[in-house]
């Protein structure tokens, strides 16, 4: 049987990667490979032909922060983001991050190579899409930022263009005062478990001005229902028991009419945390 062996690409810097995508499309970007490995639940995984590592360049590494947002390479790894950024993560986002485990798998991991799975929306997706995050995409030529929500087609499929390159996450501060972040499963494992949730309000003075929610399965697919999220914002709390259990029965309601593929666990389980959330949210 005829070995196949993989072509490995060591660029030092941006303009050296983006060169090299441009002349090798069908090239797998490559920094700590826990995404491309643990998906093949191989004792020895089959590597890509061609692949780009990228952990020497610096400029995919640098986090900073301004007053509205904080700004992460795409190569920076999750435990590097948990410590520079522990005073102002957004608390969902860094509850998700912790819960990546164990420490040597969030030492290797980074947060493009979260987002640009192909066949799964890992955990942090989920709080991502609700923050409304900003994604800096790059070619050999040309730049380009696009909301998060634009990254996949309805179809789950990543959107982009030839040869670009994911290259930094713009996460922005929002008033959030009320985040709530659960995850089940691991979606490499146990995708029949597998399941995250997440809730971002914004309550002030006893009113809820501001209200979201997404469930994601370890699939393509991670969703919101704006009419649910629109039944709570403008109420004012606390709510009348009649109220909430309406509120619940809608959310039980819309997740059991839910179009994408979750298992009988996962459904009765995102049920669990809507009853939950609601009552953590609403004294």
């Amino acid at each position: 049987m005829q070995e196949i062996y993989s072509h490995i690409f060591y660029p030092s810097s941006l303009n050296e990667l983006l060169s090299i995508k441009n002349q090798n499309p069908d090239a797998v970007i490559w920094s700590g490979g826990t995404g491309l490995m643990g998906k093949q639940k191989r004792k020895v995984p089959v590597l890509p032909g061609n692949i780009i590592q990228i952990s020497k360049i610096v400029e995919l590494k640098k986090i900073r922060r301004t007053e509205r947002f904080l700004e992460i390479g795409a190569g920076a790894s999750i435990n590097r983001i948990l410590n520079v950024g522990q005073h102002v993560l957004p608390n969902a986002l860094s509850q998700a991050m912790r819960l990546i485990k164990p420490s040597t798998v969030r030492n290797m991991a980074t947060l493009g190579g979260h987002l640009c799975m192909p066949d799964f929306r890992l955990n942090l997706f989920s709080v991502m899409l609700l923050m409304d995050v900003s994604l800096e995409l790059k070619r050999s030529g040309g730049t380009r930022w696009i909301q998060i929500n634009r990254f996949f087609n309805k179809n789950g499929e990543i959107q982009l263009k030839n040869n670009e390159i994911l290259t930094r996450i713009r996460i922005p501060f929002g008033n959030w005062n009320k985040e709530l972040y659960k995850s089940d499963g691991n979606p490499f494992f146990d995708t029949g478990k597998a399941i995250s949730f997440c809730v971002l309000a914004d309550i002030q003075k006893g009113i809820i001005n501001d209200y979201r929610m997404a469930i994601g399965n370890s699939g393509k697919h991670t969703v919101r229902s704006i009419e649910l999220e629109s039944l709570l914002i403008g109420k004012k709390l606390p709510l009348s028991l009649k109220e909430s259990l309406a509120i619940a029965e809608k959310h039980e309601e819309w997740l059991k009419n839910l179009t994408i593929e979750l298992s009988p666990f996962q459904r009765d389980r995102s049920i669990r945390f809507v009853y939950w959330i609601l009552k953590e949210l609403l004294p």
